[in-house]
């Protein structure tokens, strides 16, 4: 009975040591992949503070060579300082992802307005609408005459609708934010005290209520504005130079980082 009893305690659980290697290996492919998804959206602080913090549960020094001892920032705290040891790095991880996610959000704006061209084509509407690119994303244009509105009107003609039924049909697939902006020309109303810039408005307002109540785009992405008389395409010194600047405009904007 003593020498079972001692064998027993020889043992000491020794089947069991695989348990803290394999706990070992979890943590480490654990560690190896949460850097994998931080590489892919590099935020210069939190990589910084990642790969810093990799010392303290593992007992290295990986952290050293690759990123200076201090924070890496200009003294004023404005940015990286270039001056640190393996700064250049980082910031070229960080330059290539920024550039990965504006080729991306270029890319999803060609797609958005192919899918529009081709739609408004197919109902034979693609002559009433203008696309145009600006840095903040894509602007599609709807003339207000004879289109969209009545002179002096904020009712949407049926026209209209159908224009904007196929522009909410694809904007709806995206989940950019849009904002839809309201113009006039230069003529000023006579209505005592409504002038251009409430015709604008609420040009722009009854745009976004027919867009988010009858074709369902969600109110949070939707926001409209009205500028008047004050932002023409073209100036207005003739009849047909006004109706072009009587417009209504669906700005399709260009997909924040952060929402990337």
């Amino acid at each position: 009975m003593a020498r079972d009893t001692r064998r027993k305690k020889s043992d000491g659980g020794g089947s069991d040591r695989w348990l803290g290697t394999y706990g070992d290996m979890v943590t480490l492919l654990m560690a190896f992949f949460v850097m994998l998804y931080s590489m892919s959206t590099v935020d210069a602080m939190k990589f910084a503070a990642f790969v810093q913090g990799l010392s303290v549960p593992f007992g290295n020094n990986s952290a050293e060579g690759i990123l200076p001892e201090s924070s890496g920032l200009l003294p004023d705290g404005s940015g990286m300082d270039p001056e640190q040891p393996g700064t250049q790095a980082v910031q070229a991880m960080i330059d290539a992802a920024a550039e990965a996610n504006a080729t991306r959000r270029e890319a999803q704006l060609e797609e958005i307005s192919a899918k529009l061209t081709e739609a408004l084509a197919e109902a034979g509407l693609d002559a009433l609408v203008e696309q145009r690119r600006e840095e903040r994303g894509l602007v599609v244009s709807i003339a207000t005459d004879d289109v969209l509105f009545a002179l002096g009107s904020t009712a949407i003609n049926p026209r209209g609708r159908d224009v904007l039924g196929k522009v909410a049909q694809i904007l709806g697939e995206f989940p950019n934010q849009i904002l839809i902006e309201g113009y006039t020309d230069d003529l000023p109303l006579r209505r005592g005290g409504y002038d251009n810039w409430n015709l604008s408005t609420d040009r722009a307002v009854a745009v976004l209520k027919f867009l988010v109540k009858e074709h369902g785009l969600p109110p949070a992405k939707v926001g409209a504005v009205g500028y008047g008389e004050f932002r023409p395409l073209v100036p207005n010194s003739s009849p047909a130079n006004r109706s072009k600047n009587r417009r209504v405009d669906i700005v399709v904007l260009m997909e924040e980082e952060a929402q990337a």
